[in-house]
C-alpha cells in the first residue's frame, strides 16, 4: 500500500466538493427525463382510449370526455395542463390528440410539453347483403 504524501491530505475533499455537482445533476436530469417519459406515455394512453370511445360510439364529446377524465386519472402527477381534443375528419374518421405539460424539478431546464396523435376509422356494423 502506498503511503500518501503530507502535500496530498484533502484531495479526497475537494474531489468530493468538484464532483458532487455534476453527479446531482447527472442524477436529477435521469429523474427529468424518465418524468417527461412518463408524461408523454399518460398522454400516449389517453389519446388512445379517448380515440376508442370515439371511434366506437361515433361521438367527439364522449371520446373527448373520456380522455380528459382519463388523463386527470392517469396523468395525475405525471401531466400538467392537459387539453384534450377530438375532432371528425374527412367523415369517417376520429382523431384523438392529448398534450400537457412535463413536472419539471430542475429549476434551469423547462419541461418540455408532451402531445400525442392517435386517429382511425369511425367502427360501423355493416350488414350482410342477403
Amino acid at each position: 500500500m502506498r503511503r500518501r504524501r503530507p502535500e496530498e491530505a484533502g484531495v479526497s475533499s475537494i474531489e468530493l466538493v468538484l464532483y458532487m455537482p455534476l453527479l446531482m445533476t447527472a442524477i436529477l436530469m435521469t429523474v427529468q427525463f424518465s418524468l417527461v417519459y412518463l408524461g408523454n406515455q399518460a398522454a400516449s394512453a389517453s389519446a388512445r382510449e379517448a380515440a376508442r370511445v370515439a371511434r366506437v360510439t361515433g361521438d367527439a364529446t364522449q371520446g373527448q370526455a373520456k380522455g380528459e377524465s382519463l388523463a386527470r386519472d392517469l396523468g395525475r402527477g405525471v401531466l400538467d395542463d392537459v387539453d384534450v381534443q377530438v375532432v371528425q375528419i374527412d367523415g369517417d374518421r376520429m382523431r384523438a390528440t392529448v398534450s400537457g405539460r412535463a413536472p419539471g424539478i430542475l429549476p434551469f431546464l423547462t419541461p418540455p410539453r408532451v402531445s400525442d396523435s392517435v386517429q382511425g376509422p369511425i367502427e360501423q356494423f355493416v350488414q350482410d347483403a342477403p
